[in-house]
């Protein structure tokens, strides 16, 4: 298994739920593109994907303030094991569940 998966979000302009929602998107459309796939890409896309079936963003975003977006906060998904996405704001985790 490669290298840990760890993405920086920007949520200067939007709220956690959208910027995973785009970076995924975006992902999507630069596989269809060019189908040859790396490692690593297939492991974010499917950390993305999980993160947008099970996350509550509702909770999260009313729960940790930066989340909601406009924030300048650093925000990290990284995979803490397969299919388990955690968040960390500042370096700090964020309970999901």
């Amino acid at each position: 298994m490669g290298k840990e998966v760890c993405i920086r979000l920007d949520l200067s302009r939007h709220c956690i739920e959208t910027a995973i929602r785009k970076r995924y998107n975006r992902m999507v459309g630069e596989v269809l593109r060019s189908p040859s796939m790396a490692e690593d890409t297939a492991r974010e896309l499917e950390l993305l994907k999980t993160c947008l079936e099970t996350f509550d963003f509702g909770r999260l975003r009313m729960e940790y303030p930066p989340l909601a977006g406009h924030s300048s906060d650093v925000v990290e998904l990284e995979e803490e094991k397969p299919q388990r996405p955690r968040l960390r704001i500042n370096g700090k985790p964020v309970e999901n569940s």
